[in-house]
């Protein structure tokens, strides 16, 4: 049995029963949209039942035929489709109960689109190196999270603790999926994440700070340990953060020699001269722009696992709506923190090397 065969069979089930008896409708109408139809026709011909009820007229499926015909001409309107929905409904239909089914996938669809807009985000952010990409698709993907909650706890009859009404500025990205199309292409234009590349900006990042101790604590505020992917370098940032706290030195001699203690069963350790290079080049560096550097690339990294994350999610039926709307937040919480390292503006000073800098560089190139 496919899942999009049951699907299918939800929709058409529905729109039988609201032909049938469309008492529902002006139940149904306030939390169920034509969007959360997958099917084209199915959304044309739901949006026509609402229509013609809320004008006083008949929506039986003969009539409701004549409408398509004259709203999308005969070819687009398929009235031998018809046939199909007067044989799914059952005898006993319940429209409420299919419409609760429609809106569930549709939320689904919804949702994992709200991922794309956030990968799309972080890219955006990561080329303009400033935090207003993000930070803004981070609200507008929690009004569509807020917006999915509401919608589903008016279908189940579930007491809301706040009304959420999606700002009048805001409906337009979430008109018929526009925004999220926009947010694919803009992903398939630029490149995936260099995770070697992501790798060195790490070890550029751990060299400044042991280099430069007084930035460790703000730069642990938002980059957990575990977000180093290198297992070695993870332990040296670790390291490095647990003697800032304890109030130790923090040096190449002290964290080379903590780290080797922690170290004893694994993992592997960048070798000392790996370790001397970076501090060395950290001593010449700002730390925060090492640090705006790394929280791109996290931004991308979280961005895309909470997206795979929602898909994961979304595709399972046994994860309820609410659950996936607070994942999406718990994903656009870590994302908007994660922002705030970034500039509002774009910041040219501190992209400004000393000359002394400059010439340091060249000679360890030599």
């Amino acid at each position: 049995m496919l899942r999009s065969d049951v699907e299918q069979l939800a929709e058409r089930s529905l729109l039988r029963a609201l032909m049938d008896d469309p008492t529902p409708v002006g139940e149904v109408r306030g939390w169920l949209r034509p969007g959360d139809f997958a099917d084209s026709w199915h959304r044309a011909l739901y949006t026509a039942v609402i229509e013609r009820h809320v004008a006083g007229e008949p929506v039986h499926p003969r009539a409701m035929a004549d409408a398509l015909t004259d709203r999308l001409g005969v070819r687009l309107a398929d009235r031998p489709r018809f046939a199909a929905l007067i044989t799914a409904t059952p005898y006993t239909p319940n429209a409420l109960a299919y419409a609760r089914m429609v809106l569930d996938t549709g939320l689904r669809r919804e949702l994992v689109g709200l991922g794309v807009l956030l990968r799309a985000g972080a890219v955006q952010s990561a080329v303009d190196r400033t935090s207003v990409p993000l930070t803004t698709t981070c609200n507008l993907v929690d009004v569509g999270l807020d917006a999915a909650a509401s919608r589903w706890a008016a279908a189940i009859g579930a007491a809301q603790q706040q009304e959420n009404v999606v700002p009048l500025a805001l409906r337009a990205a979430f008109r018929n999926g526009e925004e999220q199309e926009g947010a694919a292409r803009y992903l398939e234009a630029h490149a995936g994440r260099d995770v070697e590349a992501e790798r060195s900006h790490v070890v550029e990042l751990v060299g400044a700070l042991i280099a430069h101790p007084e930035a460790v604590g703000e730069v642990a505020s938002w980059l957990p340990i575990a977000a180093v992917g290198d297992p070695g370098w993870r332990l040296i940032y670790g390291t490095t953060i647990e003697l800032t706290e304890l109030g130790e030195p923090v040096d190449l001699v002290t964290v080379a020699w903590t780290a080797r203690q922690h170290a004893q069963h694994g993992p592997a350790l960048p070798s000392l001269e790996e370790l001397g290079q970076a501090v060395e080049t950290g001593w010449y560096a700002f730390p925060t722009v090492a640090a705006r550097t790394v929280a791109t690339d996290q931004a991308r990294r979280l961005a895309d696992t909470g997206a795979r994350q929602l898909q994961q999610a979304a595709a399972n039926p046994g994860v309820l709506i609410g659950d996936l709307v607070d994942t999406g937040h718990t994903i656009t919480h870590a994302l908007r923190r994660t922002a705030t390292v970034l500039p509002v503006d774009h910041d040219t000073t501190a992209r400004v090397i000393p000359l002394l800098s400059i010439t340091r560089t060249q000679e360890l190139a030599r």
